[in-house]
């Protein structure tokens, strides 16, 4: 990898420009034309330094509640990343944004939900972002910037720990040194641990107890003023329980058979930027691994069904140049780039039949059947256990060139026009197998086995063209704009429903095997593995908005300002990837192409911030609201056009308020300063079917931190949901039984920092 990085570096390059936020550095993103967020065409939601440490923000989740239409919600495991924005999003596989840390991307869905350490800033770039990014960034991109070795001007490190509700415990300790400001070095971990909330009343134990710790370490090297590179290595490990599922009847988590996620991942990533007067150059490659296993108790109650195992070991990797040049006629800049990934990944994901299972899935469905000709005949099964293997092969590659035009025709006016070609391939090799001993009592006196097997390949290669064009004009404190652009989200398969695919088979194979001949014993459409194939979803979206100061008052003591954000938006989406289960009492799920639909809505955020001579008071309040509606979508039994798209939150409400005050006293025990931070997120109305006849109603919650801060020492006292509403996550049918997630409940803790 690095004597690729070396040659790379030679021919190719890649280019990211910089914001800024008052007093501090706001991240990174690709072919602006201005470091200030205000003036862009595109509505951005920037949280500082300030802003996540008072939010006690330690995973991409935790941000989603401040940003106007996104919403992140935590399904009980750290693989089930789903996202929506917007009105756009899937419980399953491709992700409708991307997410980047130091401008490395996250090239897996499956590491979304990750320990953040040191995080000094975060953007959220609202709409499709494409055109410069490619596959999987049709709703925006989370672009998260942690602490640099050369941002420190010599040698500093902190040691924080914190212990809250359900004897959750975080501890973390990081030490970053410039030596010369041309190499510096930094090596930080974080260890987490918690009982859990969530009772499993059949085991009695905690559904999501678990642990996780990473590590991590940065290398950055200034060798002149124009070169920055920069190495980093990322190793992360989690252990959980999983799925905390309560029956829609009851109430309660009730299963018998053993539900985890575990993970162990490795990013090594590495960036080179040139930077001239007029010419910027940056180049970025990254190798990132996979290792991970889950285990399901698919059915969610105390009976034996089945049970699911699936491991998973992807390696990934990318490459991404641009070079962006500012010509001589400074009306004109333009950005070229190239781009290429990979992802190999090799799973097994064996779906195990329990007796209960096998007695009410197979032989009930099958005698059912049979004794409609047979009165006095029925079917036996000699396995109580019956494993049904699966073993995938995927593999995933693209390639990508993308150009991106800046014009200033006229004094204030910027017109900026992209285009990327991407081309992408993806396969599946697929090899399922079973294997069952049974009997006809009347016709046969002895068992005979029954092997099922289903070998294949599936392939298929998409090119995609994501073209954008934004229109901008900036007054002094002023800023409208407009744009019109296309994303995309991947296709891909579903391994999920081989286990209902080869169930299917058994059901055939078996009565094929007796001679007997019966329609009504299977469904057909899920018997076949090309139904594991979907196509890529896109959507083409427009939006208009604006950016304005509405005042800023500066004295040498007082400083107001206040800042408006507003846009409305819509998006027409073709191929939506809906999530299905098969009908009846079956094992799998899928991802299907089964819908057109249209989402459209609006945002406004208002940002106040006041400085007095001890004092300090920062405000900021969101809200969004999106209709996201199919105008196309027949299942098979229910015409659902004109209704809601399930899952995403048709409204969202945040507001947060941070009060600060300075003490001038000298006095050893007195604090520097004391801040108050509450901090009030909503959502709602969430439709949990296509039927839109059961829904979420409109909630909020609200957080709480108060923070006293000595020279080097910092003491917080924090809270979560301080209201303990009551409110669900999550909904779903599986075997024509409903279950539902319930969020936590209050949570409150202390955090001790130290720095040096």
């Amino acid at each position: 990898m690095s004597l690729l990085f070396c040659f790379i570096l030679l021919i190719l390059p890649i280019d990211t420009a910089t914001f800024r936020l008052d007093e501090v550095v706001v991240l990174q993103h690709k072919g602006t034309d201005s470091d200030n967020p205000q003036q862009q065409a595109r509505q951005v939601t920037l949280l500082t330094t300030a802003d996540l440490k008072a939010l006690q923000v330690s995973a991409p989740k935790d941000i989603a509640s401040q940003v106007p239409n996104l919403v992140m919600p935590d399904y009980g495991c750290a693989m089930t990343s789903s996202v929506y924005v917007r009105g756009m999003g899937a419980r399953l596989d491709q992700p409708v944004i991307g997410i980047s840390v130091d401008g490395i991307p996250l090239l897996d869905k499956n590491t979304f939900d990750h320990t953040l350490t040191d995080l000094t800033n975060a953007a959220f770039f609202a709409g499709p972002q494409g055109t410069l990014y490619g596959r999987n960034t049709m709703g925006g991109l989370l672009a998260l910037q942690t602490r640099q070795p050369l941002d420190i001007n010599d040698k500093t490190g902190s040691i924080s720990l914190s212990y809250g509700s359900a004897n959750s415990i975080q501890a973390q300790a990081s030490v970053y040194q410039n030596i010369n400001n041309r190499f510096g070095w930094a090596l930080s971990g974080t260890y987490r641990r918690t009982d859990g909330f969530y009772t499993n009343l059949y085991t009695n134990d905690q559904v999501d107890r678990g642990q996780n710790a990473s590590i991590r370490l940065q290398l950055q090297y200034r060798p002149d003023y124009r070169w920055t590179l920069f190495h980093t290595t990322t190793a992360d490990y989690t252990s959980q329980g999983a799925f905390p599922y309560a029956d829609a009847r009851t109430g309660s988590i009730a299963f018998n058979s053993p539900a985890s996620y575990h993970r162990i991942s490795l990013k090594e990533s590495m960036r080179a930027v040139r930077k001239s007067e007029q010419r910027q150059i940056e180049l970025m490659a990254t190798y990132q691994l996979l290792n991970d296993r889950m285990l399901m108790d698919q059915d969610y109650t105390p009976m034996s069904y089945f049970t699911l195992e699936q491991r998973q070991l992807q390696h990934a990797a990318m490459i991404d140049a641009v070079w962006t040049e500012q010509t001589k006629a400074e009306w004109y800049r333009f950005s070229l780039g190239t781009a290429a990934f990979i992802k190999h990944n090799t799973m097994d994901a064996p779906v195990t039949f329990l007796q209960d299972g096998i007695d009410s899935l197979i032989l009930k469905n099958a005698n059912n059947g049979i004794q409609k000709i047979f009165p006095d005949d029925s079917l036996e099964i000699a396995e109580s256990i019956i494993p049904m293997n699966n073993h995938f092969l995927l593999l995933n590659t693209g390639a990508a060139v993308y150009h991106q035009s800046e014009f200033i025709p006229l004094p204030r006016l910027h017109i900026t026009a992209g285009l990327r070609l991407d081309l992408e391939h993806t396969a599946m090799d697929y090899d399922a197998s079973s294997l069952l001993h049974y009997r006809m009592t009347a016709m046969m006196t002895r068992q005979r086995p029954l092997e099922m097997k289903l070998k294949g390949h599936i392939d298929h290669t998409y090119f995609q063209v994501l073209p954008r064009l934004d229109i901008r004009y900036d007054w002094d404190n002023l800023t409208l704009y407009a744009y019109g652009a296309r994303g995309s989200k991947a296709g891909g398969y579903n391994p999920q429903i081989f286990s209902t695919i080869l169930q299917n088979r058994m059901m055939s194979d078996l009565m094929k095997d007796m001679g007997v001949h019966m329609d009504n014993t299977t469904n057909p459409r899920y018997s076949r593995p090309d139904i594991t194939e979907y196509r890529p979803e896109s959507a083409w979206t427009a939006e208009i908005g604006l950016h304005t100061l509405i005042f800023q008052h500066l004295q040498l003591n007082n400083n107001h300002t206040l800042r408006l954000d507003a846009d409305g938006f819509y998006s027409d989406i073709a191929d939506l990837q809906v999530t299905v289960f098969p009908e009846g009492k079956t094992t799998g799920r899928m991802m299907t192409n089964a819908a057109h639909a249209y989402t459209a809505g609006a945002e406004a955020a208002l940002h106040y911030h006041w400085t007095g001579k001890q004092w300090r008071i920062n405000l900021h309040t969101a809200y969004g609201f999106t209709d996201a509606r199919f105008i196309q979508f027949f299942n098979g039994i229910e015409d659902y056009a004109g209704r809601i798209v399930p899952y995403a939150p048709r409204h969202t409400l945040s507001a947060r308020v941070t009060t600060q005050y300075r003490f001038t006293s000298s006095a050893v025990l007195c604090p520097q300063s004391v801040a108050l931070t509450l901090a009030l997120s909503g959502q709602g109305r969430t439709y949990w079917n296509e039927a839109n006849t059961l829904y979420q109603p409109f909630y909020a919650t609200v957080d709480g931190n108060l923070q006293l801060a000595w020279m080097h020492l910092a003491v917080n006292l924090w809270a979560r949901n301080l209201t303990d509403t009551d409110y669900n996550l999550f909904y779903f049918v599986s075997m024509s039984n409903a279950f539902f997630q319930k969020a936590r409940p209050l949570q409150a803790g202390i955090t001790l920092r130290y720095q040096f």
